[in-house]
């Protein structure tokens, strides 16, 4: 077997990825629908998402969020199959996947890695898959990682809730699987990373004064407490509306630090196609059959969707019957996200069914057959519409009314609601399908060889660009029967659709070409007719606020590593005495450095709060944007060693909160020079950081006398006015 080492020249790489076997294995069945250069693609891509990961070797305490951008139904979930194929070959011992905040997407995901990772007997050896496992699975689970031949990955699908997430946050902190899981590198794919992963409390946090004051909804906080749990893993965000994790709250610990944009594949059809290069495509529902529950709650079957129901059945009788390009079809009606609203929808397209059942079963020269035949007749021209505009062939009117008796009576109606409770749909039942729903049929669901979609939503007010793009059930790979595929919506949607495009091409443009990440938030531009993304993970005033003069951060969680950087950096650097206050306690040294060297500093020094770690990303962003921005760009920032000679200085300690009461020594009028306190020890023409060494002073054993290096940090108020200034 040969083992390809794939490197992609990123010199910040934590490993070079090897191609072995388990990704060969995959990637050799996924070219019986992938030609040669797709193949090579998607081998590239993959390697290069887990050459941004935490090296699975490492004793380190490591941890690194990333982001991986597809469009809409462009095959993320074969990118993130592939992965996992990768990642076992790279020596990964487990992979979380957060699996959609439904049932119906959990399942989904469970059944689609059984399949493409299991789907073989020899397979089953190097997968051990768990879904929703509790604690009465530790023992398994445990059982598994100890397996040394082969070293299995356990794979484990949860759904992205709090119960479930905390759940799994505790099997992994017991005893026994923190001794056999050790610091093995541990992957989190989390798949529709946009949706209920980002913290719903951010905007309104931006307004308390303290980090420790914060606010997090219940589905954030269990991800980070599960996160902490695991000394060394990296988190993979998936999604195709990025805008959340890309323009999330700058103190926010789910924000990405590298990206990988996804090449879809040569048959995929998505906005793009449909709202630029094939419009016709598209269908506007007339205003008067926009649905809306208290506006415009409809009493009929509004004639649009009679219109959507035969295009689909006469696709079914071209695609199916007579070209025979595909086993089925798909339609999906979406009116509203109210369930009322989608028993009301399937009822129509039921009875629609049913009476057209009814009146073809008669006789020809029945008037009611008559009715139907010349009603399907005036919509032919739209079904062979596309067809002729491409100079491809079509059946004639008659070829098609031929097949559609048959048609209609096995066409198989599902309502997917969650107050339902709907089998999984068997796609291979039936030529033809009917889904009707709403959330169920939002983000993450796939329908499959959907041609005909109905959604008469109708949106008040502007729309946000990443929940609009969820809705497109409708892109995918349907290049084989993209004729016979229509749109129907309202005139709104279709224009906010248009910008929405626009704007995709433009960020995913962007994105390929800067793999500097922390630019996205001067860069990104979006249409004026859309809110980039949900108000509640975005924040205005965390600059003024907690940006803003002294913030201590308590980083007692990685001890070890911090203790070996913080001496390292030290001795590889020449500091100047702040001034000299002739005690040891007092005297400080501090070293002026380009901002470059002091983020360096600050992203290699290790925390595993949740207050901590979102002031440090929250300082590295900010030193970002003052580096870049105005007509006077930062340059330098400060570090300062506080009592650089002497011993540890004692500082009492909360073993609880794991917080230093009073890191900072007061003023002083003893002796012959006043001493100022520790917190003048700074400038007021940049950043400063100091390094304090202390002495843990409390009542626990475990935490009694304790040495360790810990931060202060000093933002300068005109800082902050600049940009608050700046922004308005």
């Amino acid at each position: 077997m040969e083992i390809q080492v794939i490197n992609n020249g990123n010199s910040t790489s934590s490993f070079v990825p090897i191609i072995g076997e388990r990704t060969t294995e995959l990637l050799e069945r996924l070219s019986q629908k992938l030609d040669a250069d797709e193949i090579e693609i998607l081998k590239k891509e993959t390697s290069e998402i887990l050459s941004y990961c935490s090296n699975p070797h490492s004793s380190e305490v490591q941890s690194v969020t990333n982001l991986v951008v597809g469009y809409v139904q462009s095959g993320k979930t074969m990118s993130f199959t592939t992965l996992s194929a990768m990642a076992v070959d790279n020596g990964f011992r487990m992979i979380i996947y957060f699996a959609g905040t439904k049932n119906n997407l959990l399942d989904q995901t469970t059944k689609r890695l059984r399949k493409d990772l299991m789907s073989t007997g020899h397979n089953m050896q190097y997968y051990k898959l768990h879904e929703n496992p509790n604690r009465n699975d530790i023992q398994r689970i445990d059982n598994e990682l100890k397996i040394q031949r082969v070293k299995p990955v356990i794979l484990v699908t949860v759904l992205k809730n709090a119960q479930h997430i905390n759940e799994l946050a505790e099997i992994l902190c017991s005893q026994q699987l923190q001794n056999t899981l050790g610091k093995q590198g541990v992957l989190i794919i989390d798949d529709e990373a946009d949706q209920a992963s980002l913290n719903g409390y951010a905007y309104k946090n931006s307004k308390a004064e303290e980090w420790e004051d914060d606010e997090y909804t219940a589905t954030y906080s269990s991800i980070l407490r599960l996160k902490s749990k695991l000394p060394n893993h990296s988190y993979i965000q998936y999604t195709a509306t990025p805008q959340g994790p890309l323009l999330i709250n700058i103190v926010d610990l789910l924000s990405p630090k590298h990206h990988t944009v996804l090449t879809p594949g040569k048959k995929y059809t998505g906005g793009k196609t449909f709202f630029k290069d094939e419009p016709g495509l598209i269908i506007t529902i007339p205003d008067s059959e926009v649905y809306h529950s208290r506006r415009n709650n409809l009493t009929e079957c509004p004639q649009s969707l009679v219109k959507a129901l035969q295009l689909h059945l006469m696709s079914v009788a071209i695609v199916v019957r007579i070209q025979q390009k595909e086993p089925y079809l798909s339609m999906m009606v979406h009116a509203d996200k109210e369930q009322d609203a989608s028993e009301k929808f399937y009822n129509w397209v039921a009875n629609l069914i049913q009476t057209w059942a009814s009146m073809i079963e008669v006789s020809k020269q029945d008037l009611a057959y008559q009715e139907i035949y010349l009603s399907f007749k005036q919509t032919y021209p739209e079904a062979i519409k596309e067809y002729q505009s491409h100079n491809e062939v079509y059946p004639t009117f008659d070829e098609i009314w031929k097949e559609l008796p048959d048609i209609v009576h096995d066409t198989n109606i599902a309502l997917l609601i969650s107050r339902n409770k709907t089998k999984d749909i068997d796609w291979s039942c039936s030529p033809s399908h009917i889904l009707v729903g709403a959330e169920m049929l939002n983000r993450g669901f796939t329908v499959d060889r959907l041609a005909i979609t109905y959604m008469p939503r109708h949106s008040i007010g502007k729309s946000t660009a990443d929940t609009i793009q969820q809705r497109c059930r409708f892109f995918g790979y349907k290049r084989n029967y993209l004729y016979s595929c229509r749109v129907f919506l309202p005139e709104d949607t279709i224009l906010e659709y248009v910008d929405y495009v626009e704007h995709e091409e433009e960020m995913r443009n962007w994105l390929k070409d800067n793999k500097d990440i922390t630019k996205v938030e001067q860069l990104l531009i979006i249409s004026p007719h859309l809110n980039a993304t949900r108000r509640n993970i975005l924040s205005k005033n965390t600059v003024t606020t907690k940006l803003n003069g002294w913030r201590q951060m308590n980083t007692f969680q990685c001890i070890d590593e911090n203790t070996h950087l913080v001496q390292n950096f030290v001795k590889n650097h020449s500091f100047t005495l702040f001034n000299d206050y002739n005690t040891t306690d007092r005297n400080h040294r501090y070293i002026k450095l380009s901002i470059s060297e002091v983020i360096k500093f600050l992203s290699e020094y290790k925390c595993q709060n949740m207050p901590d770690s979102a002031r440090k990303q929250a300082t590295l962003r900010y030193l970002n944007y003052l580096s870049q921005s105005g007509h006077h760009p930062l340059q330098y920032a400060y570090i300062i060693q506080m009592a650089y000679e002497g011993e540890a200085r004692e500082r009492s300690f909360d073993p609880e909160t794991q917080r230093v009461k009073n890191l900072h020594s007061g003023r002083s009028n003893s002796g012959a020079q006043t001493y100022p306190g520790d917190q003048q020890i700074r400038f007021e023409d940049s950043i400063c950081i100091q390094i304090h060494y202390v002495k843990l002073k409390c009542n626990s054993m475990q935490w009694c006398n304790v040495k360790a290096y810990t931060l202060a940090i000093y933002y300068p108020e005109d800082f902050a006015i600049n940009y608050v200034n700046t922004e308005k």
